[in-house]
């Protein structure tokens, strides 16, 4: 059990560990349902049901470790939150209404009562986690208002979202769909931080969708109005909690978007001349917005991220994290000393924290990964080159796109972030772009990268329905 503010003490009830496996039948037999049916279409959906599997059971591992052997954590302070908002529908659906809806004033959070419970102050005042806590509030109903039944659900509605990134990355290479299987529905940290009560599950399926609606209105054309449409919720809900993932998809989705035009121009020169400029027309727009978010944007923003830096460095001397934590040293706030810090910073936010690093068994675990990872760069290199690394990167637009994506949030992530534990839970915003991403650069036969270049045109016969 664990301590709480508004109602004694939080349990997973022994009622939820009953219920719990009528919750994954019904959830595995509604996903079985839908894989059959879309089977018929595309045998891609042959994945479906082992990744959901998989996501459930993640799920069900976060919260029995968060509840038992950290005994809570940020994850019971948004489910505590949730319930006292849930708490609150029944009890007068008129003030739900106007919290749910409206923005955190006293006057909302007045009525509160110590019937219904009261979301932590700290939660209800701050915008980012305030969202989360909307978020999940009508998850509370189905769950009956428990914990556990409530993180396997937003597991359940979250894998949707990797499920479509997983559709976008088979449709430009068919033929690594199981290394895709592996990258997006399969790796440790996915799973076991994207599928909790948390920011971070929230975002990576929101950041996923928002990739797959790219796909559909830029790329094929192809129900354009609908998937428009769907954009704006996602866009908003990754904006109101983590604005710093927005512009990190920006310059990388926009040569993405470009560059399927500037593959039809026939004249070779044009194209060679033209790149350059799209290239730096997208990174000065991905600059502007970042400028322009700046004060959404945390400690990632243009303006603060030195200081983030540099408090992070300062902070590395007090005692904080018992030897949890790293620090890159100091650097100059110019752009020769971010590109002296960069690689520093990038090794950290990509493969750290390193075997020997890991204090604790789930620090172990990503550890084990992070390895796995290491492995799979020097692959990349032996197999591919640095030189037809680049000539990829700037062939395939998926691939530059997820790149880019990846070493952008990991050079942000590894400069402003100084605990291992904050370190890993950042990574999965990142983690399945950049280990497909690794996955295509080092194919395993010349044959395999020979067919992921010829799809480069694909057509919409090549990726299924929704």
């Amino acid at each position: 059990m664990v301590p709480s503010e508004n109602f004694g003490y939080l349990y997973i009830y022994l009622w939820e560990w009953l219920a719990l496996p009528f919750y994954l039948f019904a959830i595995l037999f509604m996903g079985r349902i839908y894989q059959m049916r879309k089977q018929k279409e595309d045998s891609l959906y042959d994945y479906y049901l082992k990744g959901l599997g998989i996501k459930l059971f993640g799920g069900i591992g976060f919260a029995v470790i968060y509840f038992y052997y950290y005994q809570g954590g940020d994850t019971t302070s948004y489910y505590e939150s949730a319930l006292a908002m849930k708490n609150l529908m029944f009890h007068s659906f008129p003030d739900w209404l106007s919290n749910e809806f409206g923005a955190a004033s006293p006057e909302n959070y007045s009525k509160f009562t110590a019937q219904t419970g009261h979301p932590l102050h700290y939660m209800y005042y701050d915008p980012q986690t305030l969202m989360v806590i909307k978020i999940i509030t009508p998850l509370m109903i189905p769950s009956l208002g428990g914990y556990l039944i409530s993180t396997l659900l937003l597991a359940w509605l979250s894998y949707s979202g990797l499920w479509r990134l997983f559709m976008v990355f088979s449709a430009y290479y068919p033929n690594l769909k199981k290394y895709f299987f592996i990258s997006i529905l399969c790796f440790p940290s996915v799973i076991f931080w994207g599928s909790g009560i948390l920011k971070d599950t929230i975002t990576l399926s929101c950041s996923c969708w928002l990739v797959y609606c790219i796909f559909n209105v830029f790329i094929m054309r192809r129900k354009v109005l609908k998937y428009l449409f769907l954009m704006i919720p996602f866009f908003i809900v990754i904006l109101f909690i983590k604005p710093y993932i927005i512009m990190a998809l920006m310059p990388g989705s926009l040569m993405w978007i470009f560059s399927q035009r500037i593959y039809k121009i026939k004249n070779g020169l044009v194209r060679f001349l033209i790149v350059p400029f799209i290239f730096l027309v997208c990174f000065a727009g991905g600059y502007i917005l970042l400028k322009s978010l700046g004060s959404i944007m945390g400690k990632f923003s243009i303006d603060r991220i030195s200081t983030t830096a540099k408090v992070t460095e300062e902070d590395l001397k007090q005692d904080y994290y018992g030897g949890h934590s790293f620090d890159l040293g100091t650097f100059e706030n110019t752009p020769t000393g971010y590109m002296k810090i960069f690689p520093k910073a990038f090794i950290a936010g990509t493969y750290r924290p390193f075997l020997w690093e890991a204090g604790n068994v789930v620090m172990l675990l990503s550890g084990l990964e992070n390895t796995y990872l290491l492995y799979l760069t020097f692959l990349m290199f032996k197999r591919t080159g640095i030189t037809n690394i680049f000539k990829r990167l700037l062939k395939e637009p998926l691939l530059f796109f997820a790149f880019s994506f990846s070493v952008f949030f990991a050079f942000a992530v590894g400069l402003t972030t100084s605990n291992f534990g904050a370190l890993v839970r950042f990574k999965v915003a990142y983690l399945p772009y950049l280990a497909s991403a690794l996955f295509i650069l080092s194919a395993k036969t010349e044959e395999e990268a020979v067919e992921a270049d010829s799809t480069s045109e694909i057509s919409t016969a090549d990726v299924p329905a929704m």
